[in-house]
């Protein structure tokens, strides 16, 4: 779908629909958002994919105007069908960063897939180290989070038994006795 000339544009930030990019893909924040998928999704796509977790502070959907997204962004105030914003909302759809649920509202993913082979073999050899170099330290940080989640659930496991044998009733205590005759 190209977007037309709208007065406002919502943004809501979903799940990636692949839950290996869910589980494995990379923030918007994170650097290789800029540093790989910049120079295939070109320098405004990207300012636009930087920019929306921004705006998402401060509320969830973000609505704006294209003007005011448009000027935001380094791009003046045009908001036609041949704008340069409209241009960088289309490649975020063209390579399935976003798509569109209305006429007036963009998803956006908030999980980027690493860069397919194809998108790779394209980049500057400078770019392609950098993949490789942050693709690796992100494969780590996944690796150690998953440690990390597995030390916490043996963790919790064994408070849960420790519980589990606290939470039989203790014998209570002999009832006082009574003196007779008092």
């Amino acid at each position: 779908m190209v977007v037309e000339n709208r007065d406002v544009l919502t943004l809501i930030p979903v799940e990636h629909p692949d839950p290996r990019v869910q589980r494995f893909g990379f923030d918007l924040t994170d650097p290789y958002v800029e540093h790989c998928w910049g120079p295939v999704v070109g320098p405004t796509a990207t300012l636009l994919l930087r920019r929306l977790p921004v705006l998402w502070i401060e509320r969830v959907p973000a609505t704006i105007t294209h003007e005011e997204l448009s000027k935001s962004l380094g791009l003046g105030a045009g908001a036609g069908k041949n704008s340069r914003l409209v241009h960088s909302i289309d490649r975020l759809v063209r390579y399935r960063l976003a798509r569109w649920d209305t006429d007036h509202t963009l998803e956006v993913y908030g999980q980027a897939p690493g860069l397919e082979r194809h998108h790779v073999a394209r980049l500057p050899e400078w770019s392609q180290r950098t993949h490789e170099r942050l693709l690796d330290q992100h494969i780590q940080a996944i690796g150690a989070r998953d440690q990390t989640a597995d030390k916490v659930a043996t963790i919790t496991a064994r408070l849960d038994r420790l519980e589990g044998h606290r939470s039989i009733e203790p014998t209570s205590p002999a009832a006082p006795v009574r003196s007779i005759g008092r």
